[in-house]
């Protein structure tokens, strides 16, 4: 029993009294820091990146039990002492930062008390992720540390040059080669503030707005209901980033009000669960994962989001239309009036919380950096709040998104700390290479099965991750096996920013999924397969805009044709998703099926002959659809 708690994730406490007050004055303290370093506040960004993990390793230590059967209630005295010793070494690296900024890694020796404390601090890390987030992503990192220290022991060419340990924890901790390389230096600056972000977006009750929204929107269609789900989750996920937290958030009112207008609880967990993971992919404000591609890639927010858009359209387009057919097929009407507010009743009462949202938009597209439009986001919601008493956010309200916003960020931070053991791991090691030309020569050196490889890498990785972790840890992994194909940076990064995503409805660890099913009330498995067969189509364009990029749509690639490839992709979904669920205006044959499907996926990649054979699928469609039916004469 003891090896399973240490096994297990251990849950979050729920504190009262003198206990939840110190954890809201670390983590209001956090926010606050965060919010005046990025206006205002000068510090060494790593020196930033030291203050930002100490804060988020004093919480983690705060509000996770050290075994999931521990007390909830309380903070323990041991864990006190061990939030004192966190925030000693903090303290104390912060105050030898200005030595470590100017010293030669693994040249100028380390101090005892370095040592002693560096190797406490990766201890720290390590155990703290296994609190917060289960013992997979951290026993990666402490693979790739081992493989540092050990793998000059191995045969083959996974083999490497002795490195001596101090060497190693050098790296790790003392250079912006390890913990504070790129996945902790964008969690800890416009992650963070976009975390916090939506912590007073929802605080000012913003969600009851996205939710009267999309009932306005899409309530009273076919399916309404569905249709709703899916918007409410959408507009969601593009604010919290988070897949499984959008399911919960979202789900807990979307799918009892599925089911009761007739869909089975099987789909309505598999659309909650790909709606929910869709939010991080979908422009114009995405996930944290698009943050991170911009520290890791090296590519400007406005240009990711301009390529993102047609692949984000397209995975909503289908989401819709799957809803769509399987309403039509079992007779479901959408959301009576009665209970359905109008769009301009909707405006009228809570559009006020648009002004953010354009505001960040506008920020983002017109150059700034994300760190100030996620502050002047953070400003105006606050503004717009005052507009209404309803949505007014007091002192109360505010000090509780300061510390919801920090308490959110544990994970993400956490996780992408680990992620600098494992790029520690690669670049002291050289591994990177290697698994470069490992993937290449197991593909056998073609683009198509090696870029098939690299997609169940970053899917088998990313299960039972935070989408910032998946997308941190693969990237380092499998982007350079990519770029040996030839594809550029665009495209590798959000070729693994996708399956890195889809890895929460993805069996045999599908935490979305998961989570869908709990509040379904239904089989966990059987709503991840669900959800793979709805979202066939989000599996199938990262390959496409992989190997024709003019999918995604951008200033250096438009041209007149760019118009017909985003015509030619829509009908393409079309066609695939009644070829998925069988029905569309009358039932699909079972051949026909099947190939509407294969015409679908041709449709969708932009190529003359292609589109010729999926064209041709449509018209045959529309033909088998509309005829009217044989009369028998007698």
């Amino acid at each position: 029993m003891r090896l399973k708690e240490l096994l297990e994730q251990s849950p979050k406490r729920k504190l009262t009294g003198k206990n939840k007050t110190i954890v809201t004055f670390v983590a209001v303290a956090m926010s606050v820091y965060q919010l005046a370093q990025s206006t205002f506040l000068t510090v060494q960004p790593m020196l930033h990146y030291c203050i930002h993990l100490t804060f988020i390793l004093v919480l983690a230590c705060l509000i996770y039990t050290p075994l999931s059967k521990g007390d909830k209630s309380k903070i323990t005295r041991l864990d006190y002492v061990k939030v004192l010793l966190i925030a000693g070494i903090g303290v104390y690296f912060c105050f030898q930062m200005a030595r470590y900024v100017v010293r030669w890694p693994m040249v100028d020796p380390l101090t005892t008390t370095d040592v002693i404390f560096g190797v406490l601090y990766v201890v720290a890390i390590i155990g703290l992720t296994k609190r917060s987030m289960g013992y997979i992503l951290p026993l990666i990192g402490v693979i790739f540390l081992l493989y540092a220290l050990l793998g000059h022991l191995l045969p083959g060419s996974l083999t490497h040059r002795p490195l001596a340990s101090i060497d190693v924890l050098d790296q790790l901790i003392f250079t912006v080669n390890g913990v504070y390389s790129s996945p902790i230096a964008a969690a800890s600056t416009y992650v963070f503030l976009f975390v916090l972000f939506g912590s007073f977006f929802a605080s000012s009750g913003a969600g009851d707005f996205f939710y009267k929204f999309s009932m306005a929107v899409a309530g009273k269609y076919t399916g309404g209901a569905g249709k709703v789900a899916i918007v409410t989750s959408g507009l969601f996920g593009m604010i919290n980033g988070s897949p499984t937290a959008n399911v919960v958030t979202t789900g807990s009112f979307t799918i009892p009000m599925m089911k009761r207008s007739g869909y089975d609880s099987i789909f309505t967990g598999a659309i909650t669960a790909v709606a929910a993971t869709g939010g991080g992919i979908m422009p114009p404000i995405m996930g944290t994962a698009a943050f991170l591609m911009v520290e890791m890639a090296g590519i400007p927010y406005r240009d990711i989001a301009i390529a993102a858009a047609v692949p984000g359209l397209l995975y909503y387009a289908a989401l819709l239309l799957v809803v769509h057919f399987r309403a039509k097929k079992l007779g479901l009407s959408g959301v009576r009036e009665e209970n359905m507010p109008t769009v301009l009743e909707t405006i009228s009462d809570g559009g006020i919380f648009i002004i953010p949202i354009i505001i960040l938009v506008v920020l983002l597209m017109r150059g700034f950096t994300a760190t100030m439009s996620a502050v002047y986001g953070i400003v105006a919601v606050i503004v717009v709040s005052f507009f209404r008493k309803t949505t007014r956010l007091s002192v109360k309200g505010i000090i509780k998104a300061l510390e919801d916003g920090a308490v959110s960020s544990v994970a993400i931070s956490l996780s992408c700390a680990v992620a600098g053991c494992v790029i520690s791991g690669l670049m002291t090691t050289g591994l990177s290479g290697k698994l470069a030309s490992m993937i290449l020569s197991v593909g056998g050196n073609y683009v198509l099965s090696s870029m098939l490889l690299t997609a169940a890498i970053c899917t088998l990785l990313g299960m039972g991750m935070p989408v910032a972790a998946a997308y941190s840890l693969t990237a380092a992994l499998c982007v350079p096996s990519l770029y040996e194909l030839g594809l550029k940076p665009m495209e590798a990064h959000m070729f693994v920013v996708y399956f890195s995503t889809l890895s929460a409805i993805t069996p045999p660890v599908a935490v979305a999924s998961y989570a869908a099913a709990g509040i379904a009330d239904t089989n966990a498995s059987s709503v991840g397969w669900q959800a793979c067969r709805i979202g066939l189509v989000s599996f199938v364009v990262p390959f496409i805009f992989t190997l024709e990029p003019r999918l995604m749509l951008t200033p250096a690639n438009f041209t007149l044709y760019s118009i017909w490839i985003v015509i030619s992709a829509g009908i393409g979904v079309y066609i695939l998703c009644v070829g998925l669920e069988g029905f569309m205006r009358k039932t699909v044959s079972g051949s026909l099926r099947f190939f509407l499907i294969i015409a679908g996926l041709l449709l969708v990649y932009p190529e003359f002959y292609s589109d010729f054979v999926g064209l041709l699928a449509f018209v045959l469609l529309m033909i088998q659809q509309y005829m009217p039916p044989k009369t028998i004469v007698r």
